[in-house]
């Protein structure tokens, strides 16, 4: 392959006006995965050869490759409007698409690309995807049961077929499909523990089954809830959680054991990983459990992270803690959108958030009138503080993160704001969920419209100091 590359340089050299050397330069290049020179080559081809097929494919494909959607839109745009039959030019235009988070006109081109490949499984399933991304999952549904139909081995497809049908609230066959996620290539939470069997949801009398944690912090807070019903069915129960939480959920019921990760596991019959306890456990919405609080504060700790809230607190005010940052970008609020909450009379704000984010607290705490106590320690007992700082509170404004799950879990009211795409655990209620029946939820009305949400937020707020003064 180098020798190919050298070779049609030196014919470039010589005849730097033929468009196909260079158009064969830049294809050779991006096979060896040199995608810069690649692309060099390629726009050379282009400019001689305008409006060349082959060439503009290739040319999208390896922006693509350099996670450059922007610039491959125009070479894309431009082909499917001179061939849009190309193989392969309406799906790769619908990704770039999804990539410049513009679904709608990526549903347009994966249906196009559905079109002239209907039994293709990927291209219905993007097409799923592309609704999806539209908070349409019921319009979604049939094009991941077509994938599904096409080609049934593959998780993905299979895996977003269940994440569909968990937004509409349809939790049984949701988690039996969302079982598949564990099959994905990209699934880095999986385990073996060679010798012993996955709990297949039989007979646990007088067993001991491992359950390790599974994708965040927040989650491990949500469904530690099913260690009970585990020890109803006469288990004895392991739980391995990560590090962070281990001190907070040492509270939680039904764990006879608790490990962190990394630590040494006790011996165990089976094992399951804390996802897939719902499916398990046969979920259904009316059998959710909903035992609240499972949670509980050290009362020393909660004592006095009262007393030092009360000192930061007029009489009558409402105590409110907040928390805009969560782990991830989508998910997380500008704290300069929590303005209109700072301005409402009768209020008082204090920050619940830890380690990230405190950059804008810095900048804009102040302004804001946000309270951010000292004296909250960093790693495992960070969680603690701060549960037992959102304990004193009357209620919580939180992003959908580890910290509205805990101040569910300890049965306080939250107000959660979520982003356009609401995770499937929220499902399809406007403004409730089983999971947590004191959060209240707040859903945008239109794509990244932060803005909007927390004005609502804070009119609701406003209505809960009215209400406290009635």
């Amino acid at each position: 392959m180098p020798e190919a590359a050298a070779s049609f340089r030196a014919a470039a050299a010589l005849r730097p006006e033929h468009p196909v050397v260079w158009f064969l330069l830049g294809v050779t290049l991006r096979t060896m995965g040199r995608a810069e020179e690649a692309a060099a080559a390629l726009h050379v081809a282009l400019r001689l050869r305008p409006g060349h097929h082959d060439t503009l494919f290739h040319l999208a494909s390896v922006h693509l490759e350099r996670r450059r959607p922007d610039w491959a839109l125009p070479a894309l745009r431009r082909l499917i409007a001179l061939r849009p039959s190309h193989e392969g030019v309406a799906f790769a235009l619908g990704s770039a698409l999804m990539a410049l988070d513009d679904p709608e006109e990526a549903e347009r081109a994966f249906r196009l690309a559905a079109l002239l490949q209907p039994d293709g499984a990927a291209v219905n399933n993007n097409v799923g995807a592309a609704i999806m991304a539209q908070r349409r999952p019921g319009a979604a549904l049939g094009h991941f049961r077509r994938a599904v139909r096409i080609d049934p081995s593959w998780p993905e497809h299979r895996k977003n077929l269940g994440v569909a049908q968990l937004m509409r609230g349809e939790l049984e066959e949701g988690f039996r499909d969302y079982e598949w996620r564990t099959g994905q290539a990209v699934w880095q939470w999986n385990r073996s523990f060679p010798g012993k069997p996955v709990w297949d949801g039989g007979p646990l009398a007088g067993r001991t089954i491992l359950v390790h944690y599974e994708q965040g912090l927040g989650d491990s807070v949500q469904f530690v809830r099913y260690f009970p019903l585990l020890k109803a069915r006469g288990a004895r129960t392991v739980f391995e959680c990560q590090p962070p939480l281990k001190q907070l959920l040492a509270t939680a019921p039904g764990i006879d054991v608790l490990v962190a990760r990394g630590e040494t596991l006790p011996d165990f019959d089976c094992y399951l990983s804390l996802m897939s306890l719902p499916y398990r456990c046969r979920t259904a919405v009316d059998t959710i459990p909903r035992d609240i609080p499972y949670l509980r504060t050290d009362p020393e700790q909660a004592a006095l992270w009262r007393g030092r809230v009360l000192g930061h607190a007029r009489p009558g005010e409402l105590r409110v803690g907040v928390q805009w940052r969560a782990d991830g970008g989508d998910r997380s609020i500008p704290l300069d959108r929590f303005e209109a909450l700072s301005r409402v009379p009768g209020v008082r704000l204090f920050s619940l958030q830890q380690a990230v984010g405190l950059d804008e607290l810095e900048r804009l705490g102040t302004r804001f009138g946000i309270v951010d106590l000292p004296g909250r320690r960093a790693g495992a007992e960070g969680f603690l503080d701060t549960a037992a700082l959102a304990e004193a509170m009357d209620l919580v404004v939180a992003c959908d993160s580890v910290v509205g799950h805990v101040a569910g879990a300890l049965g306080k009211p939250v107000f959660l704001a979520l982003p356009w795409l609401g995770n499937w655990r929220w499902m399809k209620h406007p403004d409730c969920t089983p999971w947590y029946p004191a959060h209240r939820l707040f859903r945008m009305a239109r794509p990244n419209d932060w803005h909007g949400v927390m004005l609502r937020v804070a009119e609701a707020v406003a209505d809960e100091v009215r209400r406290a003064r009635s």
